[in-house]
């Protein structure tokens, strides 16, 4: 069963890094030291690199070159270490949260795409997360700009000669995918799969029933990665966050969804106590739920994962 964990090290080009602490954070932070620990820690056996689709799209003003070449030997080197590579574009990093450019499949994705795919189509250990977390939530009309939106990059990677295992994020935030799997196809048979991403929300999104209404029953039918999954004290979905990581958790293990853990350089992601001796974190000292990042986390749920 697949586990890996997200990284955001390569998430913009140096360009766009300038302006972005952040970015320019989680950069530092991406060398051999935290590729080790990520290995040794949480014995992953795949990476999700998150990409900037205007770094990559030609007719944006942040397109950056040597962004192309500095994705290739990357990826190229994490493969020869023998990781998987989940590389997702990622366009809500490069727009305003909500906008009609970040949230929904677009056209800029799709120059990316043509952009970085032919350097990696040849590469089957190198998956594509073709667009990630649409925004909207699921109803008879988003449900067709869905599927427009993603048969159009299904096509564009699959019309340079790809042969990729192709991810397809659901809805709502990549929080539900039942009934979307069937309205595209794919040229090649049995090389696409659902991404879900099963952040809690409030009375929403928080027990085993909910969580089958907007995904499990998809699982059950088709492929399914959780190429994002954490459980923070700062989403305050409900008091007992320890109780409730736990519990999602070992719902994906009763449905053998392969996890990747969100993420490694984020501060409410927290997966490990710190970049110096990467331990992974727990809930031993979560007293309640908090809006700001703390010390709590489930890195030891994802180091233990499928077995808690």
């Amino acid at each position: 069963m697949l586990k890996g964990v997200d990284v955001a090290g390569l998430s913009k080009s140096s360009h766009q890094r300038a302006n972005d602490k952040g970015a320019a954070q989680a950069k530092e932070y991406w060398n051999d030291a935290e590729i080790k620990a990520i290995k040794n820690t949480f014995g992953v056996d795949t990476l999700r690199l998150q990409v900037s689709p205007a770094g990559l799209d030609p007719q944006s003003p942040d397109y950056d070159p040597n962004y192309i070449s500095e994705l290739q030997q990357n990826i190229a080197s994490v493969r020869k270490m023998g990781f998987a590579v989940i590389v997702v574009m990622d366009a809500q990093q490069d727009h305003p949260t909500g906008s009609p450019e970040g949230c929904m499949p677009s056209d800029n994705v799709a120059r990316g795409w043509k952009t970085i795919a032919p350097s990696l189509i040849h590469d089957t250990g190198v998956m594509f997360e073709l667009f990630d977390e649409p925004c909207k939530s699921m109803n008879d009309q988003t449900r067709v700009e869905w599927a427009h939106g993603m048969q159009n990059l299904i096509d564009t990677v699959r019309g340079l000669g790809s042969t990729n295992i192709l991810l397809l994020d659901g809805l709502w935030w990549a929080r539900t995918t039942n009934g979307l799997f069937p309205l595209v196809h794919d040229t090649l048979n049995n090389r696409m799969a659902l991404a879900v991403h099963p952040y809690p929300l409030k009375d929403i999104y928080v027990n085993e029933k909910q969580w089958h209404d907007q995904f499990g029953a998809s699982a059950a039918q088709y492929p399914m990665i959780a190429t994002e999954w954490n459980v923070t004290a700062n989403s305050c979905a409900v008091e007992d966050t320890p109780a409730l990581a736990l519990t999602s958790v070992r719902y994906l293990q009763s449905l053998h969804i392969g996890v990747v853990g969100w993420g490694i350089d984020s501060n409410y992601g927290k997966l490990v106590k710190d970049h110096t001796s990467f331990e992974p974190t727990d809930y031993s000292t979560f007293t309640g739920c908090i809006r700001t990042p703390g010390d709590s986390g489930s890195g030891k749920l994802l180091a233990n994962y499928p077995n808690n």
